[in-house]
């Protein structure tokens, strides 16, 4: 057999050879890519499932003397009201009050309205308007911007 015989029989065996790699690999990879891709088109379904059976809100508890919370993507059951949301992200003091068939904040994370006097109550907003009805009346939906604020009347 004459040197280049055997240098083109090498290289065909070669090329073979790293043909057989890549196409196994190409395979492989492949078939991992299709997994991946079904796992990740399970998972977007599932979200999509679960993200229809609740609602994302975000809460901010602005205390007027230049101190601020802001609670951002606060996800709630659907149905729930200001009243939920505000329990969902802070500690609430709050009284029944039969009369007037509703909460009164009495505190929120130990901000007592009208402490000492102030004349400062807790009040809320929604979406940048003042609600006429109480926290625990009124539903949110999807997206709301919920604002407690400590105002002074």
């Amino acid at each position: 057999m004459s040197q280049n015989l055997r240098l083109m029989t090498v290289g065909l065996i070669a090329f073979l050879l790293v043909s057989v790699v890549t196409t196994g690999t190409t395979i492989y990879y492949s078939q991992q890519y299709t997994e991946y891709y079904q796992k990740f088109l399970s998972a977007q379904q599932n979200y999509t499932l679960l993200r229809g059976s609740v609602i994302q809100v975000n809460v901010t508890i602005d205390y007027q003397n230049g101190s601020y919370v802001i609670h951002d993507a606060v996800y709630l059951a659907l149905n729930t009201t200001v009243l939920d949301a505000l329990n969902a992200v802070a500690d609430v003091n709050a009284t029944y009050w039969v009369a007037y068939n509703s909460f009164l904040i009495d505190a929120i994370n130990n901000v007592y309205s009208n402490e000492n006097d102030n004349n400062r109550w807790w009040v809320y907003a929604v979406n940048g308007e003042h609600a006429y009805i109480s926290a625990e009346q009124y539903t949110l939906e999807d997206g709301d911007q919920i604002e407690w604020t400590y105002q002074k009347y």
